[in-house]
């Protein structure tokens, strides 16, 4: 493989979407992914304009638009009744970048796709990474598997290896992820079978009660509805795929609208999930850099844990591009401190925002009331410009 050569740990999101951003770029990586299958775990995912400009820049909007719903927009409803709050609508037909909703599963098979086809990304899959030696000359990464350990060598290393990152460990953050004291319901509900959903406008619906909320949107070309309920909980378990009894969400579900209580009814089975937290790594040491869950996991309240992975994915593959054009290989470091000091404000950001809209969502009585009066105040284009700083971002250079 020609260089310059990259390495990139993690086949998620925003590993794939790091290694075609620089793949377009003439840069070549190496995906090492622990996992002997791809397919990523979860149910939908909120494609906002921020990070589907990135994925447009690499001739991916054909097929987003085959697997994606376009947003007509947001409704906010009290949970207890299902009466609105207000509604924020989209941009207006025709925008450029639409607001996209989409499974997980389709767009990272969306990403898979265009990565497979780009003649400099590699994959090696089944195997882990254990440690990491930098020098002068660039990276070497010791892999592990059932057959043993093998090196890899690069200019430099990106950890896109998720929440419980082994890059980030090795960079010098070994602090675990702390529970939220929350976890997530999620199933799919096909769409001709939904109750209440026929002959909506595709939209996000949010469902706001005291240290609850639940949020529904089509997904899978309209197929299916994404359905995702939020409770508290005792105590943390790790993966995404543990399965939910019933009878729990139902009684969580009693006090609900009927409309909710009924879509959620319809669903066939349920998956949890527990809520971490965890504060903003140092983005890059040396000629290692971290993007995504791996250096900033943003809880699901802004729906931007996808997009921000997207977002890091082509800011650091331009910065790269750029510093290797100008200072050849020497040029790595340089451009993952680049990448840190641009990134460090809009995920911090990010990351507080999201969590703000989770103490927002959650309010009992009688703060709710307040926020609610907040919120009908703003109305549709005053919730549109709050988050004119979100939705508007664009990569500098």
């Amino acid at each position: 493989m020609s260089a310059p050569h990259i390495l990139i740990a993690g086949a998620g999101i925003g590993g794939l979407a790091a290694a075609l951003s620089l793949a377009r770029r003439g840069i070549a990586s190496t995906v090492v992914e622990k996992r002997t299958g791809f397919g990523e775990t979860g149910a939908g995912l909120q494609l906002t304009p921020n990070s589907g400009r990135v994925l447009e820049a690499l001739d991916l909007a054909l097929p987003l638009k085959r697997v994606g719903v376009s947003s007509n927009g947001l409704a906010v409803r009290r949970w207890r009744d299902g009466a609105p709050v207000v509604e924020m609508p989209a941009d207006p037909a025709g925008a450029p970048t639409p607001f996209r909703l989409m499974s997980r599963i389709d767009l990272h098979t969306v990403l898979l796709d265009a990565a497979r086809a780009m003649p400099n990304i590699r994959f090696v899959v089944g195997r882990g990474v254990e440690d990491v030696r930098q020098d002068d000359a660039g990276v070497t990464a010791t892999l592990s598997s059932q057959n043993g350990s093998e090196t890899l060598h690069g200019l430099g290393l990106i950890g896109a290896d998720g929440l419980w990152s082994r890059i980030r460990g090795l960079t010098g953050d070994a602090a675990a992820p702390e529970f939220t004291g929350y976890e997530a319901w999620r199933a799919m509900v096909p769409t001709a079978t939904a109750p209440g959903i026929a002959g909506e406008k595709p939209r996000v619906t949010l469902h706001l009660g005291p240290q609850r909320h639940a949020v529904h949107y089509p997904v899978s070309s309209g197929r299916q509805i994404n359905l995702v309920v939020l409770r508290q909980a005792r105590e943390a378990r790790e993966g995404w795929t543990r399965e939910g009894d019933r009878a729990v969400l139902t009684e969580h579900l009693a006090g609900a609208s009927p409309a909710l209580r009924q879509l959620a009814g319809a669903a066939g089975g349920w998956q949890v999930w527990s809520l971490f937290d965890r504060k903003p790594a140092a983005m890059a040491k040396g000629r290692i850099a971290l993007l995504g869950d791996a250096a900033h996991p943003v809880l699901p309240f802004l729906a931007q844990g996808a997009s921000l992975a997207i977002e890091d994915a082509g800011v650091l593959a331009r910065l790269l591009a750029q510093h290797l054009a100008r200072e050849g290989a020497a040029g790595v470091q340089a451009a993952m401190a680049a990448y840190a000091a641009a990134r460090a404000q809009r995920v911090a950001r990010v990351q507080e925002a999201s969590r703000e809209n989770g103490r927002n969502f959650h309010l009992g009585w009688p703060w709710s009331i307040g926020r609610d009066l907040v919120l009908r105040r703003l109305g549709p284009e005053g919730m549109r410009k709050r988050y004119d700083w979100l939705y508007g971002w664009r990569d500098a250079g």
